[in-house]
C-alpha cells in the first residue's frame, strides 16, 4: 500500500512577481528620501544642505523608474492584483509629491 501525501491548499498564489518587489523598492526609497528631505527643512527652518536637492532628483528617478517597472508588474501574470496596484499606487504617491514640492518651489 502506497502512502498519499496529501498537499496543503493556499487560498492564494505565493508567487510574486519581481517586477512589482522592485517597484515597491523604488517606491519606498524614493518616499523615504522626500520625507526625509520635507523634515529637514522644517527642522533648519528652510536651511537644507544642497545634497538634498540632488536627492530629490534621485527619488524622482526612482519614482519613475518604479512606476515602469509597476506597469510591467501588472502585466505578469504571476502574483496578485493587489500588490501590482499597491506598487503603482507607491510610485504615484511619490510622483505627486516631488511635483507638489516643485510647484511649491521648495
Amino acid at each position: 500500500m502506497g502512502i498519499i501525501k496529501k498537499r496543503p491548499y493556499y487560498f492564494s498564489d505565493s508567487s510574486i512577481a519581481s517586477d512589482t518587489v522592485i517597484a515597491f523598492v523604488m517606491g519606498g526609497i524614493s518616499l523615504v528620501i522626500e520625507i526625509a528631505g520635507i523634515i529637514t527643512s522644517f527642522a533648519t527652518f528652510g536651511h537644507v544642505p544642497d545634497i538634498f536637492g540632488t536627492l530629490c532628483l534621485c527619488a524622482l528617478i526612482l519614482s519613475i523608474v518604479g512606476l515602469v517597472f509597476a506597469f510591467l508588474g501588472k502585466k505578469a501574470q504571476e502574483g496578485g492584483v493587489k500588490g501590482k496596484r499597491m506598487s503603482v499606487i507607491v510610485n504615484v504617491l511619490s510622483l505627486v509629491i516631488l511635483l507638489w514640492l516643485f510647484l511649491l518651489g521648495v
